[in-house]
């Protein structure tokens, strides 16, 4: 007698997030906004906050991306206005939950004499936290901060951003903290524009841990 097993139940492919539409953001004390600056009073009201809003819209992005998280920007850690360096990591670092699913997370830009190693140390800190989920078992999260953007790879003029496969540029610092009139597009695929790439080039220049 021949007993005859059902095949196992194949597990469903997760389903893609719906590629965001192509946009372009203003920096406000609102967190972002799809016009300029409607007025004197709205442009200095951020200039001289004090403490610029980031973009909600790449904050929510990166919080919620699922495989990558990268970032080209000299000046991402150091604030302007003279904030504490810390103040801006911190902010960085909510972004980078304890539950976040992406893994591969980069940050290229350059060295600071403000920045020293115990705040650079706060991502690892974080990627530990992360790692100490029950959800990481089979996969572990890697944030990786690089400074040799002008050192090595004096390059770039331009801010950008890849989060997943959607491609992020910013014309003052990335995620949106710069104080002045700027603003960031979104909703590029990555990969048909050669980020992938460009970035692996400017990244692999001195080797990082992700």
């Amino acid at each position: 007698m021949k007993i005859k097993f059902n095949n196992p139940a194949k597990v469903p492919a997760r389903p893609e997030r719906p590629f965001p539409k192509t946009e372009i953001l203003w920096g406000s004390q609102d967190g972002g906004s799809s016009r300029f600056p409607d007025g004197m009073e709205a442009v200095s009201l951020r200039r001289f906050s004090g403490d610029p809003t980031p973009l909600k819209a790449f904050g929510r992005a990166v919080s919620e991306a699922v495989e990558r998280v990268w970032i080209v920007d000299e000046y991402f850690l150091m604030p302007d206005n003279k904030i504490p360096p810390k103040t801006r990591i911190n902010k960085i670092l909510e972004w980078l939950h304890v539950d976040l699913v992406a893994s591969d997370i980069r940050i290229l830009t350059k060295p600071h004499q403000e920045i020293d190693s115990d705040m650079i140390s706060e991502f690892q800190k974080r990627a530990d936290e992360i790692n100490k989920r029950p959800a990481r078992k089979l996969k572990q999260c890697c944030i990786d901060v690089r400074t040799h953007l002008k050192d090595r790879f004096d390059y770039v003029h331009d801010r950008f951003a890849v989060v997943d496969d959607e491609l992020w540029h910013f014309g003052g610092t990335a995620g949106g903290f710069h104080a002045k009139v700027s603003a960031a597009s979104r909703g590029w695929r990555a990969s048909d524009h050669g980020a992938i790439e460009f970035f692996e080039l400017a990244w692999r220049v001195e080797g990082g841990k992700c």
